[in-house]
């Protein structure tokens, strides 16, 4: 996955190398810290291609991913930078074209990624805001806008569904929100091709084992293999 920008020096529409350096980067790498400790260095474009994986694998996710924060803020943080560049280039030149399409194309996978993971909560909005809350605070997966979305959507279908069905159902059955919750099929078989060596990795409960190689293509049950694609080691495809 390759990316485009503009020189923001004096003339920037005579770029000619493409690739994005994202804010406070130094040789067209980005700086990331963990802990204060461990120093992660990432280039433009491997910002970009982890973008895009989590963007593939939220789309052919059953349940929701953790959502890739850091990422999404530093992609978006770069295209206002793109957009300031090209405001000052001269809208006839091919390169503008080019660059231009280039930043549309980065718009769209952020929005495509945000928007799946939308319809993923106002899908399941109950069952996920059931499960995040038995979240460990370093485990969640929702974002602080989008647990407000999801509790917002949630009490505004109820509020309707009450007003007009549960209100006039039994007393009895009127408070069985958990009958109508709608879960995600954990059970889809998904295919996932594997970024590293993961070696021979239990199935099914243990009852079966596979050799997982780099490189390599299986069709899995998401269940199953769920927890390697949110290391990494997996993506979906």
């Amino acid at each position: 996955m390759e990316s485009s920008e503009l020189d923001s020096e004096n003339h920037p529409e005579t770029s000619t190398e493409p690739g994005i350096h994202l804010n406070g980067s130094r040789n067209g790498r980005i700086e990331e810290f963990e802990d204060d400790e461990e120093e992660i260095q990432m280039s433009s474009q491997e910002v970009l291609e982890a973008l895009q994986r989590a963007w593939i694998n939220e789309k052919f996710a059953p349940d929701v991913l953790p959502y890739e924060e850091a990422l999404v803020e530093m992609v978006m943080i770069q295209l206002v930078h793109m957009e300031e560049n090209l405001a000052t280039a001269n809208k006839n030149d091919l390169l503008y074209i080019v660059h231009r399409m280039e930043v549309e194309r980065i718009r769209f996978i952020v929005a495509s990624y945000l928007r799946c993971r939308l319809q993923k909560l106002e899908t399941y909005a109950s069952h996920v805001l059931n499960v995040e809350s038995s979240r460990p605070r370093n485990l969640k997966r929702l974002s602080e806008a989008e647990h407000k979305f999801a509790r917002d959507f949630h009490d505004s279908v109820e509020t309707h569904f009450h007003e007009l069905v549960t209100r006039h159902m039994p007393q009895n059955h009127q408070d069985d929100e958990r009958a109508r919750r709608v879960v995600p099929n954990l059970n889809t078989h998904v295919f996932a091709r594997a970024r590293q060596d993961v070696g021979e990795y239990s199935l099914g409960g243990g009852e079966h084992s596979v050799n997982i190689r780099v490189g390599a293509v299986h069709l899995f049950r998401y269940r199953d293999i769920e927890a390697l694609v949110i290391e990494g080691k997996l993506e979906l495809i």
